[in-house]
């Protein structure tokens, strides 16, 4: 309480400062009795330095306010950071924002990401929450990545009460857009190819089009025998079928194979078990995803009003044909047991969304009133073979793999573990409406209806089971600008989060849902002519009924009960954009304090209490070095603990650095980046008992022409 009341007292003296200084940075305004001088021409000189600052409406928010009239935190990555940035992953993307951690893949399956202490955050694509999708999304195809902090299932239904990750993909334009890259990296030595092409098909630019493809070969540095293979293709096309309406049509093919990584553990002390070289399955065992996505936007833009219709359809499928699935026991914590396992996974999902926005007065009063309504269908197959009659030891200290990896075929003991069917049906609708109560004071009042239908079929055990939730969560926000550059938030939103179908009480009924509520109270801060946005918050925000095991629970009849409260409160800082003409940055600190009720309020699992990162770019040519800039960043990641029920298994924190060079001149652009600079051995993300190293030193070389 002591450190979140300090932060709480360093929130208000910088807002003070912030507040005294922002007459003496603010742009001298035009007035209209300026006189206008005609220019004989116009000379652009090209600025070797990136815009980070991103302003305008944001995609993440479905009402299309501004982002300055927003009542929540939000931080945008845009292309340009991202070019000069060379994230490897999208996790290398998001856990610049303050209080943002990565929480594992679950060996490939899922990204799972922690804002604000609370784990499960949903990673929507233009949009739409998706129940399965390939983890490994490709960066080269995103146009921005949105992150919205605080318990938000208004606009979007079932979410974890940290918050929302959005991913914006690029879309057919009218601009001509020719471009090649070429990427290669060193320690998992791969190569990429990649190439993005656009622009219009006719005269007038009302049919455009879109491809981004790459291609990924990539060899791991430890000892799989198993190289990575990624083919990427999205084409896309638009038509302006006359001034107000446009049609886009969107797909997206995806292929990855690649070996079947199960990270490693950590023993009692806080350390890996293994060193960051060893397998823990067997060198052989192959991943391979496939997706396919298909969909279409509608929109129609009016004067006074808007609108939007979308539509996407997802295949997903995972094979997992032959892996050792590693496990440690209690008996002996220093040796890997291994058993044969098998696992195929099968998605279809159909996703349909609707939202119109409509302005008017109401007295002297201005509205922007948002409706929406959507819906989706998801069916997943999911059957696999285990066999616990055979165990494959592995010693850290001794490393010995053994022979050939062994198929189906070789155990006639295998038994099905998993043969289920499951389908979702899930609805709801929302109105939000943000008032103008004065030109600087913006109220927003919303709420949301959402019901969700479950069916499992469990064909082991030739049994079906049926259920239904529903919810409404209301949200209110607050914001004041107290002058062009200064504007206040605050808000109150609620979110709900459907529980696992598996998920029943000693009764056989589905658990209530999941349901989060969030307080907070921030500023955002225009400074540096405009050319730089910071955002501070403080928040406090709480999550029950997480289910949990119910301990008369027994290995034949697993059933779970809803746990007490869950909660955390903090500080978190973000700032971005251009300092000077030559100079950019990205940087972020973040404070969370997390208890669970539940356990003595110990600290959740996987949660640093600080977090910090920075990223900053610089522009040689002042200095005589036409064309050529500069970058630096650092990553600190806090210590944390691998287990929630008694707090005594922690990882230690880590500062990771980074460094570029950058060269841009006419058509051409090369960056040579090295992540991790150091080597620092460390470990990333840690759950319970399994855990992952952080990457090693890498090179990364991206050259690009875009004609």
């Amino acid at each position: 309480m002591k450190t979140f009341s300090l932060s709480k007292k360093l929130s208000i003296s910088l807002c003070t400062i912030l507040l005294a200084s922002s007459p003496l940075l603010a742009n001298s305004k035009q007035t209209n009795k300026e006189k206008t001088k005609e220019l004989d021409s116009v000379t652009i000189i090209e600025k070797t330095i990136s815009q980070y600052q991103t302003t305008g409406k944001i995609d993440i928010n479905r009402s299309g306010i501004e982002l300055e009239d927003s009542a929540k935190s939000i931080q945008v990555y845009n292309e340009d950071f991202i070019s000069d940035y060379q994230p490897q992953s999208l996790t290398d993307i998001v856990t610049m924002s303050s209080n943002v951690a990565y929480a594992g893949d679950s060996h490939g399956r899922n990204n799972n990401y922690i804002i604000r202490g609370f784990s499960g955050v949903p990673t929507l694509r233009d949009g739409f929450n998706i129940t399965n999708a390939i983890t490994n999304s490709e960066i080269f195809n995103f146009e921005k990545v949105e992150i919205l902090k605080g318990p938000d299932s208004l606009q979007y239904g079932e979410a974890n009460p940290g918050g929302l990750i959005n991913i914006v993909k690029k879309k057919p334009t009218k601009e001509n857009i020719k471009k090649v890259e070429f990427e290669a990296t060193s320690n998992d030595p791969s190569f990429k190819p990649k190439i993005d092409l656009g622009g219009s098909l006719n005269n007038d630019g009302s049919l455009r089009y879109r491809l981004v493809t790459t291609y990924t070969h990539k060899e791991d540095a430890r000892d799989f025998n198993v190289d990575t293979k990624k083919l990427f293709i999205a084409p896309s096309i638009a038509y302006d079928i006359n001034d107000n309406n446009t049609i886009t049509f969107i797909t997206e093919y995806l292929d990855d194979k690649s070996p079947a990584d199960f990270g490693t553990f950590i023993k009692n002390n806080g350390k890996p078990l293994t060193n960051r070289d060893t397998i823990t399955t067997h060198p052989d065992a192959e991943f391979e995803k496939k997706q396919k996505l298909a969909g279409f936007d509608f929109e129609s833009n009016y004067d006074t009003w808007n609108s939007t219709f979308r539509y996407r359809y997802i295949d997903l499928e995972r094979i997992n044909d032959s892996v050792y699935a590693p496990y440690v026991t209690r008996g002996n914590p220093n040796t890997i047991t291994r058993n044969f396992s098998t696992q195929d996974f099968n998605s279809s999902e159909h996703l349909a969304q609707y939202t119109i926005n409509k302005e008017f007065y109401l007295g002297d009063l201005k509205n922007r009133l948002s409706l929406g309504f959507d819906a989706k269908k998801s069916k997943t197959e999911n059957s696999g073979y285990y066999d616990t009659s055979i165990s494959y030891i592995l010693d850290p200290k001794n490393v010995n793999y053994g022979g050939a990896l062994t198929h189906l075929s070789d155990h006639p003991n295998a038994f099905k573990y998993v043969d289920s069917k499951n389908e979702t049906k899930n609805y709801g609708g929302f109105i939000q409406d943000n008032i103008n109560l004065t030109d600087d004071l913006i109220l927003s009042l919303g709420f949301r209806y959402q019901k969700i239908k479950m069916e499992n079929e469990n064909i082991l055990k030739d049994t079906k089971n049926s259920y239904t939730d529903s919810a409404t969560t209301p949200q209110i926000g607050l914001v004041y600008k107290l002058s062009h550059q200064t504007t206040f938030f605050t808000n109150y939103s609620e979110s709900f989060n459907p529980q696992n179908s598996s998920y029943v009480d000693k009764n056989g009924n589905l658990l209530d849902p999941e349901e989060g509520k969030g307080y907070e109270i921030g500023i955002r801060q225009k400074l540096f002519n405009d050319n730089f946005t910071l955002t501070t918050s403080l928040f406090k925000v709480q999550k029950e009924n997480v289910a949990q095991q119910d301990p008369t629970a027994t290995r034949t009849n697993m059933f779970y009960k809803t746990s007490k409260k869950i909660k955390s409160k903090g500080f978190e800082i973000d700032l971005m954009g251009q300092i000077t003409n030559n100079w950019a940055l990205v940087a972020s600190y973040g404070y969370t304090k997390t208890e669970d009720i539940n356990y003595d309020n110990n600290q959740l699992t996987g949660v640093p209490k600080h977090n910090a990162n920075i990223f900053t770019t610089y522009d040689l040519t002042d200095l005589g070095l036409k064309n050529i800039f500069v970058g630096a960043g650092a990553r600190y990641i806090g210590d944390r603990f691998a287990d929630t029920n008694n707090n005594n298994i922690k990882i230690d924190s880590n500062i990771i650095y980074n460094a570029m060079l950058g060269y841009k001149k006419g058509n051409w652009k090369a960056n040579f980046s090295v992540k991790n600079l150091t080597d620092e051995d460390y470990i990333q993300t840690a759950g319970t008992a399994t855990a992952a190293y952080g990457k090693r030193r890498t090179a990364i070389f991206a050259l690009s022409y875009s004609f």
